[in-house]
């Protein structure tokens, strides 16, 4: 299957979070360029140099939150998608994220075949032909 590869930014404070989900990735996805960061700060960073396809974040994060990001994402790149990943969650949370402009919110802990799922779709990338995309 001929895929163009695809951009992700993975931001969360706990960096075993974003090291699991950029090693579940590329373990079964070779069509991803990921990057991770532990700080809203430094996806900044990274915004400034290169427009990604999709970001994923969570929302609670010192200086820079999820919230912010979401801003800067929606204002800089509005063709990016965005999913938000949070493990204080609530319905006015979920609310927010969406009236922003996330397209998807998902509330921690998850099963990384749900974020899979989540991330392909954000993509509107097809699973015909993916070897292990997944098993749900």
């Amino acid at each position: 299957m001929n895929v163009l590869r695809k951009s992700i930014l993975i931001v969360d404070d706990e960096e075993d979070l974003t090291w699991s989900i950029s090693r579940s990735l590329r373990r079964h996805d070779d069509i991803f360029d990921i990057a991770c960061v532990n700080s809203g700060n430094e996806a900044l960073k990274i915004l400034r140099d290169r427009q990604m396809d999709l970001v994923i974040s969570d929302i609670r994060m010192p200086q820079v939150d999820g919230f912010a990001l979401i801003n800067h994402v929606r204002a800089n790149y509005p063709r990016s998608q965005i999913i938000i990943m949070t493990a204080y969650g609530s319905s006015e949370i979920q609310d927010q994220v969406q009236a922003l402009g996330a397209i998807y919110y998902i509330e921690k802990p998850f099963e990384i075949r749900y974020l899979r799922k989540l991330i392909y779709e954000a993509l509107a990338i097809s699973d015909d032909g993916v070897d292990g995309l997944l098993a749900c």
